[in-house]
């Protein structure tokens, strides 16, 4: 029963992730599209307000709907010079640690990012820019997908404890397979 039950939010959350990886990816495109209308716009002598503004805000949903996508696919940056030296159980120690480590100050940052989002809807900031854009509308974003992240990392904490598997252990260890 608790092993469906874990089963199911599993996969629930690595589908929520893949969206994550599609939000970013579809936020990449907008970036080319803003960019691309804003020379052609430029070529053209005609001035369309809001572009980089656009580009920015759709760079800031890239960065953050990415992590989480990134991060179970085990394409997050890792610099392993000194738990791939210790043996299994300090090793697993090390990880769990790193972990929650990671997962309490991607919280605080998720937390912080909500609050802002928050205190910008209250006291309707609006964008000094050319686009008079309500601030919240391009923070709330970002914020949704640093706390997107921050589930990523409990799930994957979580996981860790349970079974030992997780996105960077799956991927292979490059360096330890060549040493002799």
């Amino acid at each position: 029963m608790i092993k469906t039950i874990a089963t199911t939010i599993d996969r629930a959350l690595g589908r929520l992730y893949t969206a994550c990886g599609a939000i970013a990816a579809l936020s990449i495109v907008l970036i080319a599209l803003f960019v691309a209308i804003k020379i052609i716009s430029r070529l053209l002598g005609v001035y369309i307000g809001g572009l980089t503004e656009g580009a920015g805000y759709a760079m800031a949903a890239a960065g953050s709907f990415g992590l989480a996508y990134t991060f179970q696919h085990g394409g997050h940056i890792r610099v392993d010079l000194v738990i791939g030296k210790l043996a299994e159980k300090p090793r697993s120690v090390a990880e769990i640690g790193a972990l929650v480590l990671t997962s309490g100050a991607v919280l605080y940052l998720a937390w912080f990012m909500t609050r802002m989002v928050n205190i910008s809807w209250k006291f309707g900031d609006i964008s000094s820019k050319s686009d008079g854009l309500a601030l919240w509308l391009p923070q709330f974003p970002a914020a949704l997908g640093f706390c997107i992240f921050g589930v990523a990392l409990i799930h994957n904490l979580i996981r860790f404890c349970a079974t030992g598997a997780s996105p960077w252990t799956t991927q292979g260890d490059l360096l330890a397979e060549k040493d002799p």
